[in-house]
């Protein structure tokens, strides 16, 4: 085999997939860098899962590496879906106008793409995925030079690929610990045995592809001219993958109740769903009774509108979903709100869209499974300050922090496109999650309004940081627990204890043990302590919780006596936070 097509490229992807799948309890297990949350091969198949789903393979090996760059950022989940994706567009890149690839041209282009990838990411760590990835495509390059064969150089550069695998281990300290390989860099290489089985014996796996979904017009929206055309505020779309048997109702009878606009499209084995509503947490309800969810995207055409027409500055303000902010004031400043996701057994969501305190407490401790977070789509992101871009004349997003997500990468990745072209734009690592990230945003959005420029809302946003502080009632380790985020040992000396913390973060947004009680009133009581020595210093403050409006409620109240003046709001915490702080939570942040 001295040259590759798309087809079989393609079916390399199948096979690195299947492959994957096979190992990816295991990849979970091991999953303890950079956050133990044992999601890292739900993660990779995911995002390899999307790849799979291309609608047409072409016989040109340029076609079908762009098709899968696209759906690899379309569907990427967590770090090592993300850099997978990002090494695939790079892969692309440089195959540019090849119906062919030889061994040759394969090797180089893989050596560029993992460079592009290092260069990608902000704080590349060895002993990771992105240093198999290297290593591995290196070899592929230097052996590409001496043999023609794509089996022959395949075959040999996997060993320098599992053997970069196992030094993982002696390359990072919290791997050493565990005595564990890297578990990204393992996903990876099972990637790549699948791919080397296929090449070798010529043998796919049974496909998972569907057929193309029947053609149907471009769901996309123009924005209306008068407000009064926007009778339902979401603009919701999923492609899904149809259960067998179905629901015995008609999908278009269950959904046709929840807006307008619907447009149910039925190919061989998917279904694309389009429809205007104001619930599209209700929406997606009702589509998991039919078919896995593989695709959604939910655009805001009340807030669209409020832009275009009528903005309240020049200047966007953006924050991700896990700022606690309400639904008025968002629409108030015109903040855009980017969701994270959520991931529940084979379910995926968007944080405070497609799923929200209504449609996910109640489940929480009903499902089998636990679910999980990721970043936002990085495409989305990208198709969102675009859009920004062409209505504002700057953005400012400020990010959940960073020590506690990857959203602020995802977001910097897709502003260094426009401040590459020159468009003013900033993403400022609030170093805060919750209602401290929500403030934040909020006096931003404020100080936008009121007509500061754009270095100016920068300097504030980052003033704000300095001074907002938030404290967090954890009613159970339970939820910590299931999370990953705290010991199944210390959740069991918890329990039996009845102990309580008490959970902040520091000034570099790292989460820190503030104080711990034996009981919820208690909790409080040390939180009001604290609040009553800084009372001076407060200027502002929030109220947040997790399915426990009464407490939230009782925290206001007194807070309102000691301080002499209301919150700025009461009310739930996002999804994508509640996973960790749990049913009963309830958290005071301030400026």
């Amino acid at each position: 085999m001295t040259r590759i097509n798309g087809i079989a490229l393609y079916n390399c992807f199948v096979s690195g997939y299947e492959s994957l799948l096979m190992e990816k309890k295991r990849i979970n297990d091991i999953n303890v860098f950079p956050v133990a949350d044992g999601d890292t091969g739900n993660n990779m198949a995911s995002t390899l899962y999307a790849i799979t789903q291309i609608p047409e393979v072409s016989p040109s090996a340029s076609r079908t590496l762009a098709v899968i760059a696209d759906r690899a950022l379309s569907g990427a989940r967590g770090n090592s879906g993300i850099i997978i994706a990002q090494f695939l567009n790079g892969l692309a890149s440089e195959c540019a106008d090849r119906e062919y690839l030889t061994a040759r041209e394969i090797g180089a282009a893989l050596r560029k793409a993992s460079a592009s990838t290092y260069r990608a990411v902000e704080n590349p760590r060895e002993g990771t995925l992105i240093t198999v990835l290297r290593v591995w495509s290196e070899e592929m390059e230097r052996l590409a030079h001496i043999a023609r064969d794509v089996r022959c150089v395949f075959a040999d550069a996997l060993t320098a690929a599992r053997e970069a695998l196992e030094k993982t281990t002696e390359q990072l300290d919290a791997l050493k610990k565990a005595r564990v390989v890297d578990a990204g860099a393992s996903g990876f290489v099972a990637f790549l045995e699948g791919i080397a089985r296929m090449i070798a014996t010529g043998s796919v796996p049974a496909s998972r592809v569907s057929r193309q979904v029947e053609s149907m017009e471009e769901s996309a929206h123009d924005i209306p001219e008068d407000v009064g055309a926007v009778t339902y505020a979401y603009c919701t779309e999923a492609l899904l993958v149809r259960r067998t048997p179905s629901p015995e109702i008609p999908l278009r009878e269950s959904l046709k109740k929840l807006g307008d606009s619907l447009i149910v499209s039925e190919g061989l084995e998917k279904t694309k769903v389009h429809i205007h509503t104001d619930e599209p947490a209700r929406v997606f309800l009702i589509l998991r009774d039919y078919g896995k969810i593989v695709e959604q995207k939910v655009d805001d055409m009340r807030l669209q509108f409020a832009a275009t027409h009528h903005p309240v500055s020049r200047i966007a303000i953006v924050t991700d979903s896990i700022a606690d902010i309400p639904r008025e004031l968002v629409e108030r400043y015109q903040i855009h709100v980017i969701p994270t996701k959520i991931l529940w057994g084979d379910d995926e969501y968007l944080d405070r869209l497609t799923i929200t305190a209504d449609t996910f407490y109640p489940y929480l401790d009903e499902r089998p499974e636990y679910p999980g977070s990721s970043v936002p789509d990085p495409r989305r992101v990208e198709q969102v300050f675009s859009w920004l871009s062409a209505h504002y004349e700057s953005i400012v997003a400020i990010s959940v922090g960073k020590r506690l997500s990857g959203c602020w990468q995802v977001m910097e990745s897709a502003a260094r496109r426009l401040r590459d072209g020159g468009y003013p734009i900033a993403v400022i690592d609030s170093r805060l999650n919750s209602a401290a990230q929500g403030l934040v945003a909020l006096s931003a959005a404020e100080s936008a309004a009121c007509g500061h420029p754009f270095e100016g809302i920068v300097a504030l946003a980052n003033d704000a940081i300095a001074r907002a502080r938030i404290f967090v009632s954890v009613a159970t380790f339970k939820y910590m627990v299931r999370g990953g985020r705290v010991s199944a040992l210390k959740g069991l000396i918890a329990a039996v204890t009845n102990l309580k913390p008490i959970v902040s973060l520091d000034s570099e947004g790292k989460g820190i043990a503030f104080a711990a009680s034996f009981s919820q009133n208690g909790s409080k009581r040390k939180i009001l302590r604290h609040v009553a020595k800084n009372r001076a210093a407060i200027s502002r403050y929030a109220v947040v919780h997790a399915a426990a409006p009464e407490l939230a409620r009782e925290y206001a109240r007194e807070l309102e006596a000691l301080l002499g003046k209301a919150p700025e709001y009461v009310m739930e915490i996002s999804p994508a936070v509640g996973i960790h702080a749990g049913i009963g939570a309830v958290a005071v942040a301030y400026l």
